[in-house]
């Protein structure tokens, strides 16, 4: 996914999720990483991290909380189930709100239903303090600005790697080949 797709992701959460909301809050985010809040009861908030690697969404997001409680371990290790391509971090965040509404005996909140709608073209909030006010690129648009820039490729070679976790990788690796004109 691109940075401007999965920014495109977080500006869609946070449209649904701002601080003010009663039930979970995106607090703060980056393309690499993302501070939620969930509100247990008006007292008790529940701090979550989710850390976003280049590979997203290839590569799950990475959540923690700061608490020893077994519960919360099991619901963040259970998000590790949800592989729902490209808007993967919106269905872990969906099932995140869910569990933790179960957990805590809480209803759950009708926005969370929103998550499974697909993303907005434009930009969702232009008034966004973390990101530019500039246009999601789409993903065609993008492909065309790497067209022009490679236009002297000639090859392409794919290979296959092992990472440690067993699940097979493909990289492409571009050799560029560069032509020496002689002078008359």
């Amino acid at each position: 996914m691109s940075v401007s797709g999965l920014k495109a992701e977080l500006k869609f959460l946070e449209s649904i999720f701002d601080p003010n909301h009663e039930r979970f809050r995106i607090i703060d985010w980056k393309p690499d990483e993302l501070s939620c809040q969930f509100n247990v009861t008006g007292e008790k908030l529940l701090i979550i991290h989710c850390n976003i690697t280049e590979s997203y969404p290839l590569t799950p997001p990475i959540w923690f909380v700061d608490s020893d409680d077994p519960s919360l371990t099991q619901i963040l290790e259970r998000l590790e189930d949800v592989r729902k391509g490209s808007t993967l971090l919106l269905q872990q965040l969906k099932r995140l709100i869910c569990d933790l509404c179960r957990l805590y005996n809480l209803p759950q909140h009708p926005d969370v239903e929103m998550l499974d709608q697909p993303l907005p073209a434009g930009p969702v909030n232009p008034d966004r303090k973390h990101g530019t006010t500039d246009e999601v690129t789409s993903e065609e648009e993008e492909e065309e600005e790497m067209g022009e820039d490679i236009e002297d490729l000639d090859h392409y070679e794919m290979k296959e790697e092992e990472p440690v976790d067993g699940k097979k990788t493909w990289f492409v690796d571009v050799i560029f080949v560069i032509y020496w004109h002689e002078g008359n």
